[in-house]
Formats: C-alpha cells, structure tokens, sequence
C-alpha cells in the first residue's frame, strides 16, 4: 500500500470515530503517531519507491499557512523563524485582497534545527505577535488529510 493511502485511511478512520469537529491538530498527531507505529513494524512502503513518496509529499516538508489582516512584518517574521530554525523556503506565495493577506510557504525542513512540533509551536506564537493565524502541517499529512 502506499504511503499516501495508508495516511489517507488512516485519517479518515481517525475522523470517522472522533467526528467531524475533531481537532485537525490532535487528528494530525495521531495519524503522525499510528502511521510512524505502522512503518517501524515493516507495514509501510519500501525505499525503492521513490517516486511514489514524491508524489505524496514528504514528511520533511511543511505546508505553512498564514492568514490575516495585512500590515508590514509578516513575510519577514514568517522568514526569520524559518531561517533560524535552518530551513529553506521552497514555494511561496502571497496576497493581499481587500486588506485580507494570505500566504503560503512550503518549507523545506530537512536540517530543522528543532523538531516538527517546535518549530510548529514556535510559528503559533510568532503569529500571534504579528496579529495572524499560522497553521504548518508535515506535507505528506497535508496532502492525506485533504483527500478527507
């Protein structure tokens, strides 16, 4: 089975008994959890499947969101935590509509000098500082869990 399926039906399991007002957060720690389970006991798909990994997204990548109302900072608050935390920005983009700014930042996560949870924790309290909403999911979760 592939990776992006097991965690396709992995969360929407997860989903089904917890309901639709679960907390993606909790949902996305316990897909996190049961698939590393899973893959440390042999039932996840072998290295020789490169490509189809690459197709699902990476676990060493993050989807970052950022909504809000606009005012100067927020890319370079957003950048700071990422370039102190050793990660590179791989893709991003962002608007303005109506005084509305949204971006999105994938990130590449592979020398992370903290982990996932941290540097997720860290880019919650940035944005509260800067007055936004930030919201990092691991890419390969993001991609799974938007199949739901």
């Amino acid at each position: 089975m592939a990776n992006e399926d097991l965690i396709y039906r992995i969360t929407r399991a997860v989903y089904e008994r917890l309901g639709a007002t679960a907390d993606e957060q909790m949902v996305e720690q316990l897909v996190t959890d049961i698939y590393r389970e899973v893959d440390a006991s042999g039932g996840g798909v072998s290295s020789g499947a490169s490509s189809v990994a690459a197709a699902e997204g990476s676990a060493a990548r993050l989807i970052i969101s950022v909504f809000g109302l606009d005012h100067p900072g927020i890319v370079a608050g957003v950048s700071q935590i990422l370039a102190e935390a050793s990660c590179s920005i791989i893709d991003i983009n962002q608007t303005v509509v109506q005084g509305k700014f949204a971006m999105v930042i994938i990130a590449d996560a592979t020398r992370a000098r903290e982990n996932t949870a941290e540097l997720k924790e860290r880019l919650r309290r940035a944005g509260e500082q800067l007055g936004v909403r930030i919201y990092a999911q691991r890419e390969d979760l993001f991609n799974a869990m938007h199949r739901v």
